[in-house]
């Protein structure tokens, strides 16, 4: 099959050669996109099947710290601000194991304690105790706290996956403004998009194919310029033509200057926006691996962020089973307590 992605004679017209020149940094930009995103995704299977153990142990860690909280709320030997503390501990507690999956036991233990406050009996309060319905502060070593830190991170990522979107979208925007007050040409993109679209939904139109081996290959075909057409991708349309042999580089290259500027000025937007998202998909790369510029994510350097994170995890899951092992103790467990809003 003929591509489109191909060095121009310099003895081309300048339409032309800037017609190829677009073309072949298209696919020189879309090969460095691919090379990070499959990069990413690599990281994030590695990432899954590493963290994923250790990961199940901290929910049942978790777990068992619930049940134990619930227990102790209900065992009668707490004053009124100790069982405030606990209340808010057990449903943070209970509503994070249930934002990680749903259980009738979670949302029982949840339930019991979302309205405890107000049921609770008088007791030994002291004078700075919080408001009934206070939602307890924060640990006091909540640095440590990895799953905390875990949950802020992927916070934070998600925050700077909707910002990268939304300068990718104001990116666009400020290019589509930026072409259309430019000289006014004969034909705008969309237009000239359209165009291509609608040539080859005229030959590939399923409906009017007899043969039904024809027929499921325009199918294909056309789900493929469906694609194409959404994505507002020219380059695309017009290898899907050369494809089908609707046309063919010579075609091409007799194009006249007015035609090739209007394919020129809408791949020129293609290849601007393709840079776009390729800048931002190495950023949010680099920023989850703690990659800094310049640097390569080679695969001893993902084994290496990877084997950090899994230490990290495994010196956390070390203390709470020996701080859970602690709790045993009455008087460990209401200095805990009070740690706890300290």
């Amino acid at each position: 099959m003929t591509d489109l992605t191909t060095t121009a004679d310099r003895g081309q017209p300048p339409q032309l050669l800037e017609f190829h020149r677009l073309t072949d940094a298209i696919a020189a930009q879309r090969a460095l996109l691919q090379r990070w995103q499959q990069a990413s995704q690599d990281f994030h299977q590695q990432q899954a099947a590493a963290l994923a153990p250790l990961l199940a142990s901290q929910r049942a860690i978790d777990l068992d710290l619930l049940r134990f909280l619930d227990q102790a709320a209900h065992a009668g030997d707490l004053g009124r601000t100790d069982l405030r503390i606990l209340h808010a501990l057990v449903r943070d507690l209970a509503a994070s194991l249930l934002r990680e999956g749903d259980t009738p036991e979670l949302r029982a233990i949840h339930a019991r304690h979302q309205d405890a406050d107000d049921a609770d009996p008088p007791g030994d309060d002291e004078a700075d105790a919080p408001p009934a319905g206070a939602a307890a502060p924060p640990p006091a070593d909540d640095d440590s706290d990895w799953m905390a830190q875990w949950e802020r991170m992927e916070a934070a990522q998600s925050d700077a996956a909707r910002q990268r979107e939304r300068q990718r979208d104001q990116h666009k925007a400020a290019s589509r403004r930026q072409r259309m007050t430019a000289a006014p040409q004969p034909e705008d993109a969309s237009q000239t998009i359209r165009t291509v679209y609608r040539k080859l939904a005229s030959a590939l139109h399923p409906d009017r194919e007899p043969d039904a081996t024809q027929r499921a290959r325009k199918t294909a075909l056309m789900q493929r310029v469906n694609v194409a057409y959404g994505a507002r991708n020219l380059l695309d349309l017009l290898q899907l033509q050369l494809e089908i042999e609707q046309i063919d580089t010579h075609s091409i290259a007799a194009m006249g200057d007015a035609a090739l500027r209007r394919y020129n000025a809408v791949l020129a937007e293609q290849l601007d926006e393709l840079r776009q998202e390729t800048t931002d998909t190495e950023r949010g790369f680099r920023t989850q691996l703690g990659l800094g510029h310049g640097a390569e994510p080679t695969a001893t350097r993902i084994t290496r962020a990877i084997r950090e994170q899994v230490r990290a995890l495994q010196q956390n899951i070390a203390y709470y089973q020996w701080e859970r092992a602690e709790l045993e103790d009455p008087r460990f467990f209401k200095q805990w307590l009070r740690e706890q809003r300290a």
